[in-house]
């Protein structure tokens, strides 16, 4: 796209997309994490969501789903996203408590978007939050990103 890094969205994305990523490549998380890659837009990450991915990756009941160099990959690319390396409010309580720092993210950085792929209530019961959008990977996919 050619522009600076810093003028483009600032994007959130729910771990469970970078794990449905893996899982099926021509999904609409893959070709979230696949825009990302190509400059669309800025991810936002924190150290605790890249710890998160690492140790669910290593969950014997995913390993069979995961290549352990394609998680490798995905996480040596998530430390090129902006991480937040600033305190978290530590105040929300999502309705999955693993979620609950996502949501703090959300109000520190106060990211464009937030895409999950949660199937259950989770984070889309928001909707939004301060001026953060929370969308469904294939309406952020083809809503916004106009895959």
């Amino acid at each position: 796209m050619g522009k600076d890094a810093d003028a483009l969205m600032l994007v959130l994305l729910d771990s469970n997309i970078y794990f449905s990523a893996l899982i099926s490549p021509l999904g609409s998380p893959a070709q979230i994490v696949h825009a990302w890659r190509s400059g669309r837009f800025s991810l936002l990450t924190c150290q605790q969501q890249i710890d998160e991915i690492r140790v669910a990756s290593r969950n014997p009941k995913f390993r069979d789903l995961f290549q352990p160099h394609h998680v490798g990959d995905m996480l040596n690319h998530l430390y090129g996203a902006t991480l937040w390396s600033g305190p978290l409010p530590r105040k929300h309580q999502a309705a999955d408590p693993a979620d609950s720092y996502l949501l703090d993210l959300i109000e520190a950085a106060q990211p464009g978007y937030a895409v999950t792929g949660d199937k259950r209530a989770g984070l889309l019961q928001l909707d939004k939050l301060g001026c953060t959008k929370i969308l469904k990977a294939s309406v952020f996919c083809t809503g916004v990103l106009h895959l």
